[in-house]
């Protein structure tokens, strides 16, 4: 008995450990730590961490499954990279979604709804002030979802949920390339609010 307790609970260690490295290289991506055509070594993410290959070969492959990763036979496992196709069906796809959501929020929508919203721009816009990247993407998801969720819609905020990390990928690599990150923050916010209500 004590020996079956013990392989449950390795095999709780083991579900944990790599749900955490799933949830750290998902960070990773949404916020261009890893880089689109970038390589993931195993190995050394193993060392960094501080663990085993295992829960990270797991995580991996969750990445995979979801598109995040891609593996090339004999050469390794990297960043999914984005045509001009992709971000064009990405965007055009989250503005459905975001339209949509406002659509269906908008009749009880309050006051305390409106301020949330409000909030995570000001966050955004406060971010950017201190040259805060990680605060700017944080906030810009956090207002994202908070669209989604107050649709009371969750087929709505599963369709988001399904595209978020690409959406924040995207996102991070487009306001690194501006040379302001106010600008990119300030014209981000009204693009996606502004997009979310055509």
């Amino acid at each position: 008995m004590a020996n079956d307790l013990h392989g449950a609970k390795h095999i709780i260690d083991y579900r944990m450990l790599s749900d955490q490295v799933t949830t750290h290289l998902t960070k990773g991506l949404i916020f261009g730590r890893l880089q689109p055509g970038q390589r993931i070594n195993e190995a050394e993410l193993a060392r960094n961490l501080g663990i085993s290959r295992n829960p990270i070969r797991e995580a991996v492959r969750r990445l995979e499954k979801r598109g995040l990763l891609v593996a090339v036979p004999r050469k390794g496992t990297f960043v999914r990279t984005f045509e001009r196709r992709d971000i064009d069906e990405m965007f055009s796809f989250r503005i459905v979604v975001e339209s949509f959501a406002v659509e269906q929020a908008l009749p009880h929508m309050t006051d305390a709804d409106l301020q949330r919203i409000a909030d995570f721009v000001n966050a955004m816009i406060a971010a950017a002030g201190k040259n805060d990247e990680v605060g700017v993407v944080e906030n810009d998801l956090a207002l994202h979802i908070e669209i989604c969720k107050l649709s009371n819609n969750r087929q709505t905020l599963h369709a988001f949920a399904n595209i978020q990390t690409e959406v924040q990928m995207l996102i991070t690599l487009a306001e690194r390339r501006c040379e302001n990150l106010m600008a990119a923050a300030r014209d981000g916010s009204v693009a996606k609010i502004g997009g979310s209500q055509r």
